[in-house]
Formats: structure tokens, sequence, C-alpha cells
């Protein structure tokens, strides 16, 4: 068991734990957490979303991203994540084609299990652990808001959802610093999540927020999404319209 935990993450994400305007339509509310809309419920999105986060070295990692400028990076799909902030506030913009979903976590905390700074190697008892150790802070969510247009969504115990096992692979300069080396890590997750369905073509805003009572984390995170038309040209390639 590691003494350290520098690779339990907190969010909507990342607090590294040391001992660490509206829309033309109104959008539709989460998804229920058991639909399979997309294949996938939200435990097998919330592995997908930490190996989407994990594989962007810290230069262009979608958490540290002040204005969204590194939002689109690593995306395709029908489902595209949102991610939040190290703690405290963000305001991103983000374009996105037409039937695309998007998933994220309101606030979640996450296990990268790192051998090589103390952690057993990956096993049904390391698993176990790991699954314990990060639920006792998600225990502690408080004020979690969910708008979207303006419109806000109650996050009922029902969007939370532990992860399934997830395998992240971590860039060179990762966001856990020289020591954890770059490769494949077995990580789990525990939060709460939202799947929004497609929204329509033009503006909007989704803005969620919450925080930890163990830790004293919180967040702020607003997106401002503009959904572009997709157009065909030749021989089936599609693009965006401006």
């Amino acid at each position: 068991m590691s003494k350290t935990c520098l690779h339990k993450v907190a969010s909507g994400f990342v607090a590294l734990v040391l001992g660490i305007v509206g829309g033309v339509a109104q959008a539709a509310g989460p998804l229920p957490p058991h639909s399979n809309a997309y294949g996938r419920g939200y435990a097998e999105l919330g592995a997908a979303w930490m190996e989407w986060a994990m594989a962007a070295p810290v230069a262009t990692n979608p958490i540290l991203d002040p204005d969204g400028s590194y939002a689109a990076m690593g995306q395709s799909g029908k489902v595209w994540f949102l991610a939040g902030t190290a703690g405290g506030p963000a305001t991103r913009s983000l374009t996105v084609p037409t039937g695309t979903a998007l998933f994220f976590p309101i606030v979640n905390y996450f296990w990268v299990n790192t051998p090589e700074l103390g952690d057993d190697p990956w096993s049904a008892e390391q698993e176990a652990f790991a699954r314990s150790y990060i639920a006792a802070d998600v225990d502690t969510a408080q004020n979690l808001v969910l708008e979207i247009d303006g419109k806000s969504y109650p996050v009922t115990p029902q969007y939370r959802v532990p992860s399934s096992v997830g395998i992240c692979v971590l860039a060179a300069d990762n966001l856990f610093g020289p020591n954890v080396l770059p490769g494949p890590h077995e990580c789990v997750a525990d939060g709460y999540w939202a799947l929004l369905p497609p929204l329509s073509v033009g503006k909007h805003t989704i803005r969620f927020a919450g925080g930890f009572a163990s830790s004293g984390f919180a967040l702020d995170v607003t997106y401002n999404v503009t959904v572009r038309q997709r157009q065909k040209l030749a021989k089936g390639t599609m693009t965006l319209s401006r």
C-alpha cells in the first residue's frame, strides 16, 4: 500500500494527494447511469475518461487547460469528454460536431496504481484497497451542481458510479512527476458523472461544480460549447461547417 498516495487524484479532477450563453434550444438533462445509449454505461465511460485524461502530457493536459485550447485533443467517436480542474474555477470553449454526446465527472477521485511509488502490484486485493481508499473521500462530496443552458439538474446518488478498471497509458511528462514511469498503469475512479445526449446545433453552456469536505477540494467549471453541423465533401469526407 502506498504511503504517499501521489497517484490519488481528485477532480471533476485533480488534487494530487500528498498524505493530496445559453443554447438556442433547451438541452436535455443527463442520461441515467444504467443507460447504454452509446454502447457503454457510466462505469465503462468512467474508465475511458481516465484513459483520455491521463494520456495527455502536462503541457496539454485538459485538466490544466485554462481556456479550452486543448479540450478537443484526443477526442473521437460519438462520446467526447470534458475535464474538471486541479481545484478552483475555469471557463473553457469547445466546438463539437453534431451527434456528439458529452461525458464528464462533476467531481471524482481516481487511483492510478504506481508500484514505482510503493503501491502493491495490481491484484484483486489491491483493486479492493484502491476502491475503498478513494470511496472514503467521495463519500464526503458536497455542493454538487449541474447546469445546462442555465437550467439546474439535481445530482442525485444514482449518478455516483465506480468506474471499471482502466489502463491509463501515462505520457513521459505526466501529472505525477518524473518518478512515475510512462506507459500503462491500472486505474480506477469513483465519483459523480453526467452523460449528456447530443446538443442541438448552436451555442450551449455547461457548468458543473462541487467538492469534498474531507480535503477541502472544490471546483467550478463552465464550458461554452458550440455545436456545428457536419458537411459532406467528395468521397464521403466529413467536416464541420463554419
